[in-house]
């Protein structure tokens, strides 16, 4: 079914681009039409979950125009979508060459960071981009993600050091790490600052935050990996 709609929709953009855009737009030229055609593609397939489909219509698109910071980053948002975070990672540092104060490439260069694991890096293109428009609800959110990523992270590892150092000679009897241990965490702390500013601006984040504050608390003891995975895949 879903292939049927998508025939469709090729047969009424190929009337849109190639009939009725030049009589209402005779400027326009015939490249520009059809790389119109082929971001329309690409953007598409990307809506369909289709992102290693919509990537090669992205190229044929910048094969026009190499330097299009919208196409670019239109094909980094497809790339990302695959799991090819190296090549997002290009096409994002090319956009931010362009133009250094790009909000939107300066968020989506964290994201790749914050796949990555490098949270400390991700905070500061985060924090770029808030410097830029600190209104941006959703940014907010990500830079509360990374700082919440860190504190599991440190309380980790304080886990593991007060672990072995129970295995040692005279040691006490190891005990799993408390909740307060990772609130009274400097960057958990932080994390809640920035969550704070995102409900602020957009009270609709609140569930998603609250969730994520939860599944902190309890993964701690568990297992960090599984939680950053839960923060991947949520909305934001």
């Amino acid at each position: 079914m879903r292939v049927y709609w998508v025939i469709i929709f090729l047969f009424f953009l190929a009337i849109g681009v190639f009939i009725i855009l030049p009589a209402i737009a005779p400027t326009v030229t015939e490249n520009e039409m059809i790389k119109t055609s082929y971001v329309t593609l690409g953007d598409t397939f990307y809506l369909l979950n289709q992102s290693e489909i919509a990537v090669p219509f992205y190229d044929n698109a910048l094969e026009m125009n190499p330097d299009d910071p919208v196409i670019l980053k239109k094909k980094g948002e497809a790339l990302l979508k695959c799991g090819r975070i190296t090549e997002a990672n290009l096409l994002y540092n090319r956009v931010l060459a362009q133009n250094g104060n790009d909000t939107v490439a300066l968020a989506r260069f964290g994201d790749v960071l914050m796949q990555q694991g490098d949270f400390k890096s991700a905070l500061g293109y985060y924090d770029r981009a808030l410097k830029i428009n600190p209104e941006n609800a959703v940014v907010w959110l990500k830079q509360g993600d990374a700082l919440l990523l860190m504190s599991v992270e440190e309380n980790q590892k304080l886990h593991a050091i007060a672990k072995n150092l129970s295995k040692q000679p005279g040691s006490t009897n190891y005990q799993p790490a408390s909740n307060d241990q990772l609130v009274n965490m400097e960057s958990y702390k932080k994390a809640v600052a920035s969550y704070q500013k995102a409900i602020e601006l957009d009270p609709r984040l609140s569930m998603i935050v609250s969730a994520r504050v939860l599944g902190a608390a309890q993964d701690q003891v568990n297992s960090y990996p599984g939680f950053f995975k839960d923060i991947q895949s949520s909305p934001g």
